[in-house]
């Protein structure tokens, strides 16, 4: 009797548009579905036989409406295209429901519960292929033992993706598994949403989806055997957020995804095995953020892998990057990194010690492109400072010759790696300083300078006008005095000394002018 009767209520309410509410104000806890008994049951086949059109009863559009029931057998609506809208909230469907390929204009599965029986491999929501315009699944819960995934989106074609509050657990496999979804406006995994899968496709898969926009703010994703969020090629139009106490416990992974925008702040990435955030060759139209609380703790190569992603603008604070444990490796992997305006939120020279410090190795990229935006908004003198930074990198990392290492070092020392020309002057006028001491030194009375045939006092000794005259000779590559011709060195030991002196200083002071010019026209910077 309570069967018949539980069977003509749905049927009225179906053609009415009304709820049928078994639970009232009693729970709706597992607790509380698993204790109902035949007052609160309805056969999975008399929800087929509805949707399939084949009760005699001429529905109402808001379709079927149901809450608080035990739903027995698996609901089996694959491949049935359908105009009723259904509504199954806070039932308990422990065989699970089946809508692969089919096509509904609605779907609400708020606050149910679903499994599937021991053995089996389905998933307890299988929702391959499925069309409709919206899918709801606030606060449900899905428990599963199977590689299949415990809610299964694969290939689904969605107006709107619903999942905040949702609690979906899978001990074999993905707690949601939507690879090639297409969602056109939303998907919600948010206030409280709750997953928890193994292996390696991920607890949250979404590789090669396409979205409208992914919002995950305040979610919880764990996985102790693969990435927490799996997204290897997705596609999201708008934005990716994972803000305001997102935790994930596994990687997440965007690695060749191409998002609008990707927002982290306030996000926890914990990953023992492995990159935190991992998402080489990333592309984003507009910004990622990474700042604000931002926390990412991992190992292997890097901590945050974003090597080769393309993006307009970069906020990136590391103070809250670490290595797991005792892992040694770097903090940030940004090979091929590329980006439109100025890094921020930190300045020139904690990126600088970013750079150098904190990346598996030397590279130039990550420095040319850092001065390329620095160029861009007319900042010179940093742009000189980062390519400085950048050659004395090379020296420590960069796997140079002994010998290329030495030249890198001098020009270094001497022009400032070709960036301050003015070194190399410094050290001409030096070079002339001392060419001028040595020569009113040694060249003094009864020294090593005396007048020559070509003065009006011959072999009587120089003043020190004249020696001054001779230390310019001996400094200046170029210009010359004419004192030279006027007072030259003797035979004594303070002559011979001079004489050779000023061999060597011409020749610095010719190495000197030679620098100065290679570094102004830019010559060493090429090399």
């Amino acid at each position: 009797m309570a069967a018949d009767w539980l069977e003509q209520s749905l049927l009225d309410a179906v053609r009415d548009g009304e709820m049928l509410d078994l639970a009232g104000d009693g729970p709706v806890d597992e607790a509380a579905m698993r204790s109902w008994d035949g007052t609160h049951t309805v056969p999975a086949a008399l929800i087929r036989d509805l949707v399939r059109g084949r009760r005699d009863i001429e529905a109402d559009p808001h379709g079927l409406r149901l809450r608080g029931a035990r739903i027995t057998g698996r609901v089996d609506l694959a491949n049935i295209t359908s105009d009723l809208r259904i509504e199954l909230v806070d039932c308990f469907v422990p065989d699970g429901l089946n809508l692969c390929d089919s096509r509904l204009p609605g779907l609400v599965l708020d606050g149910s519960c679903f499994g599937h029986p021991a053995g089996s491999h389905a998933p307890p929501v299988d929702a391959a292929r499925f069309t409709a315009p919206v899918v709801t699944m606030r606060g449900a819960v899905a428990n599963a033992d199977t590689p299949s995934g415990a809610v299964r989106f694969l290939g689904a074609h969605l107006g709107l993706l619903d999942c905040d509050g949702a609690r979906l657990a899978n001990t074999s496999g993905p707690a949601l598994h939507a690879e090639f979804l297409r969602v056109d406006h939303s998907v919600f995994l948010r206030d409280g949403f709750r997953a928890t899968g193994v292996g390696e496709q991920g607890t949250v898969r979404f590789a090669y989806a396409h979205l409208g926009r992914l919002a995950c703010d305040g979610a919880r994703l764990a996985n102790t055997s693969g990435p927490a969020l799996h997204a290897d090629g997705l596609r999201v139009d708008r934005a990716v957020f994972l803000r305001a106490g997102f935790r994930a416990t596994g990687a997440v992974q965007l690695v060749d995804a191409h998002l609008g925008l990707l927002d982290c702040d306030e996000a926890r990435i914990e990953n023992m095995s492995g990159p935190a955030l991992h998402a080489d060759g990333l592309r984003v139209d507009r910004a990622v953020f990474l700042r604000d609380g931002f926390r990412a703790t991992g190992a292997g190569h890097s901590v945050l892998a974003l090597n080769g992603v393309s993006v307009g603008s970069l906020w990136l604070d590391t103070s809250g990057v670490t290595r797991s444990g005792q892992a040694t490796g770097a903090l940030v992997g940004i090979d091929g990194l590329t980006y439109a305006d100025l890094p921020a939120p930190v300045g020139l020279s904690r990126w600088l010690e970013l750079l150098r410090d904190h990346t598996p190795g030397y590279s130039a990229q990550p420095y040319q492109q850092l001065a390329a935006v620095h160029r861009a908004a007319g900042h010179d003198s940093a742009v000189r400072d980062i390519l400085m930074a950048q050659r004395r990198d090379q020296i420590d990392r960069g796997g140079l010759r002994r010998r290329d290492r030495a030249w890198v070092r001098f020009t270094g020392l001497a022009l400032g790696f070709g960036y301050q020309p003015w070194r190399a002057l410094l050290l001409l006028f030096a070079v002339l300083a001392s060419s001028v001491t040595l020569a009113v030194v040694l060249g003094g009375p009864g020294g090593g300078l005396e007048h020559t045939a070509r003065a009006s006092t011959p072999t009587t000794p120089c003043s020190v006008v004249e020696r001054v005259g001779v230390g310019l000779d001996l400094g200046l590559p170029v210009v010359k005095t004419g004192m030279a011709d006027l007072c030259a060195p003797t035979g004594t030991r303070a002559g011979q000394t001079l004489t050779v002196a000023g061999w060597l200083l011409q020749l610095a002071a010719w190495a000197s002018a030679t620098l100065f010019i290679a570094g102004f026209t830019g010559a060493v910077r090429k090399t």
